[in-house]
């Protein structure tokens, strides 16, 4: 029998018997597959968001096995420690108005943040909770413009360029006028920055300290980045015009603990490889602020092995020993903890081992997001030579105050906003939520600027927060008044030093909290 078909899909119009319908189902099968492929094609990025995060919610999509994008706190990304806090931004964002101007015109602030990035840790949740505070306070009594906040999640800085992505997310949201919070010192936030800048948003970033990350690349600090990666951009810049940072910089950090701390350090603790920018820019400041050729004791920040390594090293000093620790605050138990054995083990000819530390020494205040790390954190916080002062700790407080001191105001509306949202206030002493209240804080100070009854523009925003550029024009901020100079730095005197102390045990249903005392020169930080 002859075949009704030539070219197998298409019937033989020289058939002798009649077509049927049923001839051409040949045909409009091959059309529905080439449709659904072109159409997969086409609609690649649309279909990978529908089916992965969020369910058809095209604001969150899977990237390197997390997910990634916006939320207005309807959505936890998956991740159960952030539900509650995301919670209370989706009740805010719809209760915005109720205490603002009735002819208040709303905006948007987006926070754009990593909440699993191993360099952040259980902190990620207090920085998120400090912005929602800062919401809170924003929409109190006399609010001009009801702030509702979408929430930029970048993940862990994975390789599919994901932070920029978030970020263009936003940018291309019309109703965004700024954006707090910009994520770590990393060369991907220097590209978000840039993306942002070029949509003419305003930035005030609460967390990145690292040298090059201002308007000019921080030329005023003298910076060197031949340690850091070959291919990086900040080094001209980020975020030319629109970039603000409530973080007191590196270099402003290292200043004040040589101003408190007098004597040459014994060794610099600090990480291989030049990929993070926080160590990279801050080692050539430490080495010339105090005195340059300091020994520098290197670890791999990969391989929790050489860490105890280190530890030996120095303590292979007899004499008080003073360590600079240039590296980032999840290794930094783990140091503590093998002094302490050494120093039990007798191993350590050391009579006194202190470690100095930039911002990121505080996050053994913190309590981590893994047990293995937190167990490492209560016990250097609880170890003996910890509690008895042969081993101390003295670090910058980066977020300008992590209690009411008199000369913060602020810290006061802090509390209560954060209190008042449900928030634990043991998530305030490791400086992350108090410097992202601050950075949203600083966007409504702004806000409060402009005409309750006109349209927020950006370029509005963006004048409004650069001319927070003196004492009188200060935003009220938690951790001290905030101005900026002419490169987005803060600009006042720079953030306390501290000595942190033994780890409190909890008290009733409250958690444990671990207390500093301020170092002054030639006056003993005494816990």
């Amino acid at each position: 029998m002859a075949s009704r078909y030539r070219w197998i899909l298409l019937p033989d119009p020289d058939r002798d018997f009649p077509h049927r319908r049923t001839d051409w189902w040949r045909v409009a099968v091959a059309l529905v597959v080439a449709l659904v492929v072109a159409g997969g094609l086409v609609f690649q990025q649309p279909l990978r968001r529908a089916f992965t995060c969020g369910w058809f919610d095209g604001s969150a999509w899977s990237a390197a096995g997390e997910c990634v994008g916006l939320s207005d706190g309807s959505y936890d990304y998956g991740l159960d420690r952030f539900a509650a806090a995301l919670h209370v931004i989706e009740q805010q964002n719809g209760a915005a108005a109720d205490k603002c101007d009735p002819q208040g015109t709303a905006v948007t602030v987006g926070v754009l943040l990593t909440l699993t990035d191993r360099n952040a840790g259980g902190r990620a949740l207090h920085e998120l909770e400090g912005m929602a505070a800062g919401q809170r306070h924003a929409n109190d009594t006399g609010c001009l413009h009801p702030m509702r906040l979408v929430v930029a999640n970048v993940g862990a800085y994975g390789p599919d360029n994901e932070a920029v992505e978030v970020a263009r997310e936003l940018a291309d949201d019309p109703a965004v006028v700024a954006v707090a919070g910009l994520g770590l010192s990393q060369q991907k936030s220097a590209e978000v920055a840039d993306l942002l800048a070029g949509a003419k948003i305003p930035m005030v970033a609460d967390l990145i300290t690292a040298e090059g990350f201002d308007q000019n690349g921080s030329r005023d600090d003298q910076p060197d980045f031949r340690a850091c990666d070959p291919d990086i951009t900040y080094p001209r810049g980020v975020g030319r015009d629109y970039f603000y940072r409530v973080a007191y910089r590196n270099a402003v950090q290292i200043e004040q603990l040589a101003a408190v701390l007098p004597g040459r350090p014994d060794f610099i603790m600090v990480p291989t490889g030049g990929s993070d920018p926080y160590p990279c820019t801050a080692l050539p400041v430490m080495q010339r602020r105090f005195g340059g050729k300091i020994t520098e004791v290197k670890f791999d920040a990969d391989e929790a092995s050489t860490v105890p390594l280190t530890a030996q090293r120095v303590c292979g000093t007899a004499k008080d020993v003073e360590v600079l620790y240039i590296a980032r605050g999840s290794d930094l138990a783990r140091f503590l903890f093998s002094l302490d054995e050494a120093f039990l083990g007798g191993r350590c000819a050391a009579t006194s081992v202190t470690v100095v530390s930039t911002s990121d020494g505080l996050r053994v205040r913190s309590p981590e997001d893994t047990a293995m790390l937190e167990d490492l954190r209560l016990r250097a916080l609880r170890s003996p030579s910890f509690a008895d002062g042969r081993i101390r700790l003295v670090s910058t407080l980066v977020s300008g105050a992590d209690r009411f001191r008199g000369d913060n105001p602020g810290f006061r509306d802090l509390e209560a906003a954060f209190t008042g949202a449900g928030f634990d206030a043991a998530h305030l002493d490791d400086g992350w939520a108090v410097n992202g209240y601050d950075a949203v804080t600083t966007v409504s100070a702004a806000l409060r600027t402009l005409p309750s009854a006109k349209p927020v523009q950006r370029s509005q925003v963006n004048t409004a927060i650069s001319g927070f550029s003196s004492s009188g024009q200060a935003v009220v901020g938690a951790g001290g008044p905030i101005t900026f100079d002419n490169s987005g730095n803060r600009a006042d005197a720079g953030p306390p030093v501290v000595r942190v102390c033994p780890l409190r045990p909890a008290a009733g249903d409250q958690a444990a909290r671990t207390p500093t005392v301020l170092v002054r020169p030639g006056v003993p930080p005494n816990c």
